[in-house]
């Protein structure tokens, strides 16, 4: 018998073809956000100077009833902002440092030697609340860098020195040069980091700094774990779907991964994708905002994996209409996906750098719609690989048009219909719902099947379905 998917009662994003045996008619979909407003300007005297604004590398999430973000306040200070609903932001003036003649401002730490900081809030169980947020910071710039130092806050704001010097050190080379997403991951039971690094066009990592040129390396990203935030792993490379190999296909500046917040057992990758020598246009005001162009793409992996599943080669974020965000580090998505309304969910992206207009705009999607599995006008079928869950209804993520129906059937471990859930009996969807019920006969119990291994048959009409769930 094939190997059986234990779903439990997770929700699965279409994200990915780790569900998927067979599609006829069905495809997987990528679905691009909506522009909604500026989140912030980079218009402050640390946030800026006469040629634009360098302000980058910024991180979001929910801390209990609010919102956090950190972010680099043009070349070397860390900056805060936070919010009551993710929508409005706001910069306190903490008075932890002097800026420009500023005593008032919302500047948290100052970055001397390099330029990449990154902040999250530990969630593991029993932490002591004077660590109850982690940051790591690039400990050198240029050829002395050697690793992460790490700090720790009580409050977010904050910080002190935590762990060895290095905290995380380097083992590839040209590490830790971006930012360097971490977290407590709830199911690997480990501190998980992902940090860029070098590797050659050949697939070969090399053996320090010489070894690499502009015109034969590849920003990639590779990964560590650690049980206690103080003893880590070595790095291991990620490798990607698309090329089967650790090399990915284009340059990715950043890697943003984070646990979804709706399934944190899958983790949502948000790369700024680089295109060196391509440009569109010339930014008279600033040379070093010219030389290349970027976008945002999607990937996702999975806890415990060292796989990145680029199902989605096209850009995510496109830089959009005009010129002012087709030059250097323009569309730079933040790490980090937040829930912002009912069904809304919102992400950030990096617009205008170092121009003197730069600001963080949000973006909104669907709650769960990075992608879907879509049908269109004509019926179309997808058919699931075997699995098998704890709760006792089946709850879809899903939209149909007027026109638009989906039916679900289950089968058993042989491909056969199993007596009362076949498609006949499936009442059908209509509508659009983020937390709708499958329903057979009027009835959404699936106690009848429970510990068995299933197939799940969808056949559906111009409609997309976004995430399913067992629940109990």
């Amino acid at each position: 018998m094939p190997e059986v998917i234990h779903l439990e009662t997770k929700r699965e994003l279409f994200v990915d073809y780790y569900l998927i045996n067979d599609c006829n008619r069905t495809a997987l979909q990528l679905h691009h956000p909506t522009p909604a407003d500026i989140a912030i300007k980079y218009d402050q005297a640390w946030e800026t100077d006469e040629n634009g604004s360098g302000s980058f590398y910024t991180t979001v999430f929910k801390d209990k009833d609010s919102f956090k973000m950190y972010y680099r306040g043009h070349i070397n200070n860390v900056c805060y902002a936070e919010s009551k609903d993710g929508i409005n932001w706001h910069k306190p003036d903490l008075g932890l440092f002097s800026k420009k003649g500023f005593e008032n401002n919302n500047i948290l730490m100052e970055m001397p030697h390099t330029r990449s900081f990154f902040t999250f809030l530990d969630t593991r169980a029993g932490i002591p609340e004077s660590e109850k947020y982690k940051s790591n910071m690039e400990r050198n710039r240029g050829a002395d860098r050697d690793g992460l130092n790490l700090y720790v806050s009580k409050d977010g704001k904050k910080f002190n020195r935590f762990g060895g010097n290095p905290g995380i050190p380097m083992s590839l080379p040209n590490h830790f040069d971006s930012q360097n997403p971490m977290f407590w991951s709830e199911n690997e039971q480990l501190y998980v980091i992902y940090g860029r690094y070098k590797v050659r066009k050949d697939g070969l990592l090399g053996k320090n700094n010489r070894e690499f040129d502009k015109h034969s390396r590849i920003r990639s990203t590779a990964r560590a774990t650690s049980p206690d935030c103080i003893n880590w792993s070595e790095f291991i490379p990620m490798d990607y779907s698309d090329t089967g190999s650790i090399t990915p296909s284009a340059q990715l500046y950043t890697n943003q991964t984070t646990p979804y917040f709706r399934a944190n057992h899958i983790y949502i990758a948000l790369p700024a994708r680089i295109f060196f020598g391509k440009l569109k246009n010339h930014n008279p005001l600033n040379e070093a905002a010219n030389g290349d162009c970027s976008d945002g793409v999607l990937m996702t992996t999975r806890a415990g994996s060292t796989r990145y599943d680029f199902t989605f080669r096209e850009s995510l974020l496109r830089p959009g209409i005009g010129d002012d965000n087709w030059t250097t580090r323009n569309n730079y998505p933040a790490c980090g996906v937040i829930q912002t309304g009912g069904a809304e969910m919102s992400i950030f992206v990096q617009r205008r750098y170092y121009q003197t207009a730069a600001y963080l705009e949000r973006m909104t999607l669907r709650l769960d719609g990075f992608a879907s599995l879509n049908a269109g006008y004509q019926e179309g079928q997808m058919v699931t690989k075997l699995l098998d869950f704890t709760g006792n209804k089946l709850e879809l993520n899903y939209s149909t048009s007027a026109a638009g129906r989906i039916r679900v059937e289950i089968l058993d471990e042989y491909g056969t219909s199993i007596d009362g859930y076949g498609l006949d009996d499936c009442d059908g969807l209509i509508g659009d719902e983020i937390s709708g019920y499958v329903s057979w006969k009027g009835s959404t119990d699936l106690s009848k099947i429970l510990g068995k291994p299933v197939s799940l048959r969808f056949v559906m009409n111009d409609a997309d379905i976004y995430s399913l769930r067992f629940e109990s």
